[in-house]
This record gives structure tokens, sequence and C-alpha cells, in this order.
């Protein structure tokens, strides 16, 4: 039963997982308050403060030469994501690999945590992908405004060759038009593409699970199976897998898009 269902007292069966996990108790205690914590918003923060922590920690241990697989690993990460951001932007990437790194290494882990028991995937609700599609697109525009000046910002929603015959210069406000409605139609893509990719994984890894325990009811009762070979059967297993690739690559599109859009606004001045 979710969090929404206890507030309100009811319970109708639904296709997927429970949003209760180790930390719903917290949800219990504040649901009465002005500012009720979800589970889902917990497990937010715990991320958050665990990742801060795992780089505090990394910091504090760098060394010229690296002696340590965490060292490696870091490093190699962090000559991935400069390529990416090189690519997608241009030299002027590398400035924002901390931003692209970040929402990569974010992402993955809210899409991963809920492989771990009494855990979930804090992307498998939409307030959350909404919330990070709207941070990212911010910032997207910040570095805009910061990189191209407010006039240079401003110009990117104007074709310029719109402006050079008065034939054309009636499109302007039909091209600004166009511009706005499609940063909203960023956010939109980034927060459902997420959203319905680690849901639908939720959904059927759930489901599979619970096919699992049936299997394991009706062989006991069928076949009256001996005490060692009362086992679960662990039909979630590959699902498992599965989302394990699809959480890593729903971050690394996610971060690219981010990417992608910085460099749509600094080349299109470039232009």
């Amino acid at each position: 039963m979710s969090g929404t269902e206890l507030a309100h007292g009811t319970h109708q069966p639904s296709i997927a997982p429970p949003e209760e996990t180790w930390f719903h108790f917290i949800w219990l205690l504040t649901q009465h308050t002005r500012f009720p914590i979800p589970d889902w918003l917990f497990l937010c923060w715990l991320v958050i403060v665990a990742l801060v922590t795992w780089a505090w920690w990394t910091r504090r241990n760098l060394k010229p030469v690296s002696t340590s697989a965490n060292q490696t690993i870091v490093e190699w990460f962090v000559e991935t994501i400069e390529g990416l951001a090189v690519s997608a932007i241009g030299e002027r990437g590398k400035a924002y690999v901390p931003l692209i790194g970040t929402l990569f290494i974010y992402i993955l882990s809210l899409n991963l945590i809920g492989l771990l028991p009494g855990f979930m995937s804090p992307t498998s609700h939409p307030y959350v992908t909404i919330g990070l599609a709207i941070a990212a697109i911010l910032s997207v525009h910040f570095i805009a405004i910061k990189e191209l000046g407010i006039k240079g910002y401003l110009m990117h929603y104007i074709d310029k060759p719109l402006l050079g015959s008065i034939l054309t210069v009636w499109m302007v406000p039909v091209t600004i038009c166009i511009h706005i409605v499609s940063e909203f139609a960023k956010v939109v893509s980034l927060s459902m593409r997420l959203f319905g990719n680690i849901f639908g994984e939720d959904v059927v890894l759930y489901q599979f699970a619970l096919l699992g325990l049936a299997a394991y009811g009706f062989f006991r009762s069928l076949v009256g199976l001996p005490a060692p070979f009362q086992v679960l059967f662990p039909f979630q297993l590959p699902i498992a897998l599965l989302h394990l690739l699809i959480g890593t690559v729903q971050a690394f599109v996610f971060s690219l898009l981010t990417a992608t859009y910085i460099g749509m606004f600094l080349q299109h001045e470039e232009d």
C-alpha cells in the first residue's frame, strides 16, 4: 500500500510495486504534518548524502598515482564524461563536466537503488523525474546566459536570417513561440522518458517476483517438496539484470541530452 493510500485510508489492488520501504516509518510520522516526507523523497535525500560522503572521501584519498580501484574508476569516469561533453558541446564543454557527471551518477543511483531489498527506485515516481528535468533545463538556460550574455541568449529565440528581410520579419513572433514550446517539450521528454522506463521495469520486476511466489506455493502444495527444496523461483533475476542495463542507459541518455541542449545554445550562437 502506497503512502497516498495510507493517507486516504484506501487500498486498491495495483500492478505497480508498493511504495513502502525500510524508511516508511518516516512517512507515518510526518503524514499529518505540514511537510510529509514520502519514501521516494527520503530516498532521494539519502542518495544525495551517500554520494556527497563518497565524493568527500574520494577527494581526501586522491593520490598523484592511482593506487586504488576507486580512484581508477573515478579517473576513467571523469575522462569518459569529459569526452562526452566535448563531443556534444565543444571545447567549452570541459567546464560542464561536473554538471553532466553529477546528473549521470545521481540518476543512475536513483534508478538502481530499487534493486536492493526493501528499497524502491525514486525515478519510478513522476515528481522526481519532472524535478530532475526542470533542474537540468534551468541549468542549460543559466549556462546559456552566462556564456552568451542576455542579448545573445534572447537572440537564440530568433532566427537571425529572418531579420534580414522585411518579407520574413513577420515570422519572428512565430519563431519565438516555437522555441518556447520546444523548451517545455524538453522537460516533458526528459521526465516522461525516464519515468516510463524505470516505472515499467519496476512493474515487470514486481510481477515476476509475485510469479515466483505463486509458482513456489503451487509446486509446494502439488508435489510436497521436502524442506531443503522449498526455495523461491527467481523469475525476477533476468528482469533485474535488464533493469541494471536500462537504468544505466537512461541515466546516460538524460545526461547526454542535457549536454546536447547546452551545445545547441552555444553552437547556435557560433553559427
